[in-house]
């Protein structure tokens, strides 16, 4: 049986986050690293347009460039390991957030300086590309906000000298503020709903056990795995007399029962083994445990099915049929499964002679 790890709900929720984060923020490190390739080529091309200040331009877009390609290396490293990418990223995604607001913010006021004429235009560009491209906590996102578009209000100030430019900047930092945090919290309440429906997927939703897609997902698992643990035992139980229980009380009823013997199964195998519901009365139950334990199992649960059936006034029996791999160590699973399904349509079967019933056609295993 697989006995590796699972990732938990919040991790299979940041994994999703940093997912599509990583793809967006991967793009624009692409299309920042091929512009920045474009205007180092231009400063060669045309050096005297930039005049005296060519180096300093060329050590921007050459620091620029190696930013971006080391995003793009580190993106590629944590690719396949997600636990991985969540310390890199966790890291990473704010030390660049901060480089692009320190850069843009460099930039705006090194040619402020120079014209004496403030142009935020390459910072408010950068303002509205983070949130977009990186995923960090809403929390961090306001902070690092706070303290550029203070810094960028401040040399507006003493540079313009005017109270108009600091009402338009001022409006566009709450605009900034208010879709960049909106952003971050979408991102994650849209990973949260894609993990919660991914997670539901695998629920029967009548009795919150394991469902078929997940008990044969488990079989190919097992069956890819070649060598079957040699404690594992496949466990066949199903309800007996549930078409008379519809036929006499009604559905309600009769999902009343079902929802009775998951919860009594649970009971006495949840610790000690896999439970799956695979059909309208049938579950499986693979356990690691040997015959003398599951015998064990079973009688238990006969004795939690009859007090549940004094406290409910309806009568919940089952058959039940198991195949332990050690018993019959040249079977598959799948081989397994026959033999334990077999022996549960025995029990059936004398359950129904015993009581005098007509009994069900049913589906077997193949």
């Amino acid at each position: 049986m697989n006995t590796k790890k699972k990732l938990s709900k919040d991790e299979k929720i940041m994994m999703m986050i940093y997912g599509t984060s990583m793809r967006t923020s991967t793009l624009t490190m692409t299309i920042v690293a091929v512009l920045e390739v474009c205007m180092l080529l231009y400063t060669l091309a045309n050096p005297t347009l930039f005049g005296p200040y060519i180096n300093k331009y060329r050590i921007f877009y050459i620091a620029l460039l190696s930013m971006a390609l080391i995003f793009i290396g580190l993106t590629i490293y944590a690719k396949k390991d997600m636990r991985r990418r969540f310390k890199i990223f966790d890291i990473v995604n704010p030390v660049w957030v901060l480089f692009f607001f320190a850069w843009s913010l460099g930039i705006t006021i090194s040619d402020a300086m120079k014209y004496n004429v403030i142009d935020p235009t390459v910072f408010m560009t950068f303002s509205l590309v983070v949130p977009l491209s990186f995923y960090l906590s809403a929390l961090v996102y306001i902070l690092i906000v706070l303290i550029a578009d203070g810094i960028m209000l401040y040399f507006t100030a003493i540079i313009s000298g005017s109270v108009g430019p600091m009402i338009n900047l001022f409006i566009f930092f709450v605009f900034q503020l208010v879709v960049g945090v909106s952003f971050m919290i979408l991102k994650k309440q849209l990973a949260e709903r894609i993990v919660n429906e991914e997670e539901n997927a695998d629920i029967d939703v009548m009795t919150g056990l394991a469902n078929r897609r997940v008990y044969e997902e488990e079989i190919q698992k097992i069956k890819e795995e070649g060598a079957m643990p040699e404690d594992l035992t496949y466990v066949a139980i199903d309800l007996n007399g549930l078409k008379n229980i519809n036929d006499t009380y009604g559905h309600v009823a009769g999902d009343k029962l079902i929802i009775g013997a998951a919860r009594c199964i649970e009971q006495c195998f949840g610790e000690k083994g896999k439970i799956f519901r695979i059909g309208g009365d049938e579950f499986v139950i693979l356990t690691n445990a040997e015959q003398a334990a599951v015998d064990q199992k079973l009688l238990d649960l006969k004795k939690a099915m009859e007090k549940w059936s004094q406290e409910n006034d309806l009568t919940l029996t089952t058959a039940s049929g198991f195949a332990c791999h050690k018993n019959f160590p040249d079977l598959d699973i799948v081989g397994l499964a026959k033999e334990a399904d077999k022996k549960m349509y025995e029990a059936k079967s004398h359950f129904y002679n015993m009581n005098g019933n007509d009994r069900r056609k049913y589906m077997r295993f193949e």
